[in-house]
């Protein structure tokens, strides 16, 4: 399938707020069912397999209206560890859509290419459906940005370009609220990468520790590491870890 770049609807900024919200709710259900909340999960898993820790400073790219990082904050939370969520989004109507404060989470609007915080502020940048909107040198800058702000590593999940996820989002009217999700969803989806490219996208950034997984249903995770691999394999279990295996995860 031949990528096909596009700017999606929502990206516009030409939605009405009924649409808005819809879209919101629509991208919540495609991460709770389809792959972006256990992706999430199955990503911080190895970043614990190799640091494992009890506390962490985390920065949420693209976050929208910040449930998926709620979400995540919640679930470490059960565990015993703290993660203190920024969630970034360049659109201020999509965090007041949802109630970050509320769930903890600390928003701020901010593009993502100027990122306003200093050399390693974060353990961890995450992202989650975000890379796909960006290609070619915008790509490598995107990710040496997010690398930049980090001492631990860049958690990347996003959509894996195929026929069968593009053919779902166009012929399954069942799953969008609005049908402005559908037209985006579908424009995701081709303008998605595959595995091989998101290795050369990596490599192309400069970047030589990194690891890509393909995790189902079509989704792929793209991990960049600023911490070096743990020497000892029998410390690179956590109480994080061990959360994070009960998620129901793919290879």
């Amino acid at each position: 399938m031949r990528r096909v770049t596009s700017v999606e609807l929502l990206d516009q900024g030409l939605a009405s707020r009924q649409e808005l919200e819809g879209n919101l709710n629509d991208l919540w259900r495609i991460n709770r069912y389809l792959g972006g909340v256990s992706s999430s999960r199955r990503l911080l898993r190895r970043f614990f397999e190799r640091s494992p820790r009890r506390h962490l400073r985390v920065l949420e790219v693209g976050a929208g209206d910040g449930r998926l990082a709620g979400r995540l904050r919640r679930d470490l939370s059960r565990e015993g560890i703290t993660a203190e969520f920024v969630v970034l989004d360049r659109r201020l109507d999509h965090l007041l859509a949802g109630r970050p404060v509320a769930e903890g989470l600390r928003p701020l609007v901010a593009d993502l290419m100027e990122l306003p915080f200093a050399e390693g502020s974060f353990d961890l940048a995450t992202c989650n459906l975000v890379l796909h909107h960006f290609s070619g040198d915008q790509a490598l800058a995107m990710l040496r940005s997010l690398a930049a702000v980090v001492r631990g590593a860049v958690l990347i999940s996003d959509l894996e370009r195929h026929w069968l996820p593009y053919l779902f989002a166009r012929y399954a009217p069942w799953l969008w609220q609005v049908p402005v999700s559908r037209l985006d969803g579908m424009a995701s989806v081709r303008q998605a990468y595959t595995g091989s490219e998101l290795e050369e996208i990596a490599q192309a950034a400069g970047f030589r520790d990194f690891e890509v997984h393909r995790i189902v249903p079509f989704r792929l995770g793209l991990v960049l590491w600023k911490i070096p691999a743990l020497l000892n394999p029998a410390q690179e279990l956590s109480s994080g870890a061990e959360y994070l295996r009960s998620a129901t995860e793919y290879e």
